[in-house]
Parts: structure tokens; sequence; C-alpha cells
């Protein structure tokens, strides 16, 4: 009897020593993947994919700047739900479009992250074909790899403008 738990326990001690390596070596792993990650390609990739953005704009070729989305991504535009998937939100940029949208300028002021997601805070601002500005503000957008290439998984902007429900009401000065 006395043999047959000391089996037992070195067993489970040998299990415990398994399972702490096991923790150890993926430990390792995480930090290695981490060290490994390079910010700098991160932020280039995301600078070059905001380029393609604006030029799809420029070129009112709203399947183009679609295509700095993943596939399962979402923008969340204020007064409206989340337009949700790369299709729709090539839809939703196509009516942008027609509805006079054609310089669309963003500049990025901070990237963060690691391998598995990066954060962009940034400013925008865009005109018309006749170049009037038609709103301006800031915006956060979280990005993924998606077949090498970082792409916008979700994109959240807010203006800077007030909207015409929110500002003061003249007085009516009609008489009775």
């Amino acid at each position: 009897m006395i043999l047959l738990s000391r089996k037992i326990l070195l067993i489970l001690f040998s299990f415990i020593l398994i399972l702490s390596a096991c923790n150890e070596n993926d430990r390792l792993d995480i930090e290695r993947s981490a060290s490994a990650f390079d910010i700098k390609q991160g932020e280039a990739s995301v600078k070059q994919s905001n380029k393609n953005f604006m030029k799809g704009f420029e070129k009112s070729d709203s399947a183009a700047v679609a295509n700095c989305y993943t596939t399962d991504a979402k923008a969340m535009v204020a007064n409206r739900p989340a337009i949700e998937g790369k299709d729709s939100i090539a839809h939703f940029f196509a009516g942008v479009m027609k509805n006079g949208v054609r310089d669309f300028d963003l500049k990025t002021l901070n990237i963060w992250g690691d391998s598995s997601i990066l954060a962009e805070e940034g400013l925008y601002k865009y005109s018309d074909k006749n170049g009037k500005q038609l709103d301006k503000g800031k915006y956060i957008v979280l990005w993924k790899l998606e077949s090498g290439n970082w792409k916008m998984y979700r994109d959240i902007w807010t203006s800077d403008l007030t909207p015409v429900a929110m500002l003061p009401q003249k007085k009516s000065s009609s008489k009775k």
C-alpha cells in the first residue's frame, strides 16, 4: 500500500512538473512573439492603408476604400446602427461619394498595440469636389491582420461640428 501511494505521488509530482514546464514554455513563447513584433512595420502598414483609403475617395472608388477594411469589419457612424461587413461598408461609402465627398484627409496622431491588434488615434476632415470642408473630427480605428495586411477592423469617428439640432434657436420676433 505504501509502495502504491509513493508511485501515485511520484506520478502526480511528475505531472505537475510537466504542466509547469508547459506553462513556462508558453510564457516564453508569448514573450518572444511580443518582442519580435515591430511596431514600426505596423505603423507603416497603417499609414499605407490610410493613403489607399484617401486615394479611393479621390477616385470615387468605394471598392478601393472598402478594401482597407477586414471582411468582418464594423464602421460605427454617429446616428445610425453599425455598418457591418466589407460589402455594406463599400455601399455606405458609395453613398457618401455620391453625395459629393471627394477629399478625405486622415492625420494619424498615435498608433499602439502588439502583434494581435493595433489601435490608431487620429483626426479627419473631408471636403466636396470644390474644396468646401463638409466635416472634421477625430477617430479611433482598431486594426487587425488579414491575409498578411493590417486592415481596419473597427472604425469609429465623431464630428467636431455641432449638430444643427443642438444649436441655439433664434427667438422668433412675432407680434400678436
